[in-house]
């Protein structure tokens, strides 16, 4: 019942606090009479953000743990650094090609995002079921 209850804790204080700001970035621009849409919301790349801060906490969850169930606990943390460097990389790139005014595709950054935002979801989710109090 404890890692369910930690499972818990994660995903209330992580997770949705976590996209606290879109949904204020949302409202505020419902407020002002403009389009809200998922490619306004995510083409600046905020939930790689999101993702890569999911994904380290979740690593540093599994370390401290005792190592039960040690291939369960290599997949899930090793996915998790690979999210967390993915989604650091494509984040600085986006960023990068948006303060040039480079022309990117908004609808690839939005789609990307969201796969690797669900990807982060379940390998930090993972992370935190396999560790231990």
């Amino acid at each position: 019942m404890q890692t369910w209850k930690r499972f818990v804790r994660w995903l209330i204080f992580s997770v949705v606090l976590s996209l606290v700001p879109l949904g204020v970035s949302a409202l505020i621009r419902a407020t002002r009479g403009q389009a809200v849409t998922l490619e306004n919301l995510l083409a600046n790349g905020e939930l790689l953000l999101i993702a890569a801060a999911l994904t380290s906490a979740a690593v540093g969850d599994l370390l401290g743990g005792t190592g039960k169930r040690p291939v369960r606990e290599l997949i899930a943390g090793g996915s998790c650094i690979v999210l967390l460097a993915v989604s650091a990389l494509y984040f600085a790139d986006v960023s990068a090609a948006r303060a040039s005014q480079s022309t990117i595709d908004l609808g690839l950054v939005r789609s990307i995002s969201i796969v690797l935002f669900s990807c982060a979801l379940l390998s930090s989710g993972s992370c935190v079921l396999l560790s231990e109090d």
